[in-house]
């Protein structure tokens, strides 16, 4: 008996392997970003656990939660699709536009005492690699694109 055809026939991924990777990290930063939000939200939680102190908890805690979890979902997404499709230069632009705030977020709370340490420090290790692998990427993609 042999195998039957599949029904849809996907090309292999264009992409490279550096691609994956940092899909790897973005899906590292959006675990990281989600399980920032549920931390901050059972800290708000056990002060008061009362139905209208939880539900004013869960809002703030996922309103602020989603300029980290939306971030770290598109450059997934970006980054995935730069792997299976190949890399074009507006998943690089997207991917700085998104990535780049992190970092200046995370030099300029570091000094602050109140924050944790690791809030501070997961950010600009993985925004860094995404952004510098955003940036060489463009650079690479613009130099093929102009052959003498």
């Amino acid at each position: 008996m042999t195998a039957r055809e599949p029904i849809i026939k996907q090309p292999p991924a264009q992409g490279r392997p550096v691609d994956r990777i940092v899909a790897g990290l973005a899906a590292i930063w959006l675990f990281c970003a989600v399980a920032a939000t549920l931390w901050f939200f059972l800290g708000f939680y056990e002060t008061d656990p009362g139905f209208s102190a939880a539900s004013s908890a869960a809002l703030l805690s996922l309103g602020l939660g989603a300029f980290a979890i939306i971030p770290g979902a598109v450059i997934l997404r970006l980054a995935w699709t730069a792997w299976r499709y190949g890399f074009r230069p507006v998943h690089g632009l997207w991917t700085l536009v998104l990535a780049l705030p992190w970092i200046g977020l995370s030099l300029m709370a570091r000094p602050s005492e109140w924050m944790p340490i690791w809030l501070t420090i997961f950010p600009l290790l993985l925004a860094t690699p995404i952004s510098l692998w955003a940036i060489v990427s463009i650079i690479l993609e613009r130099r093929a694109r102009v052959k003498p």
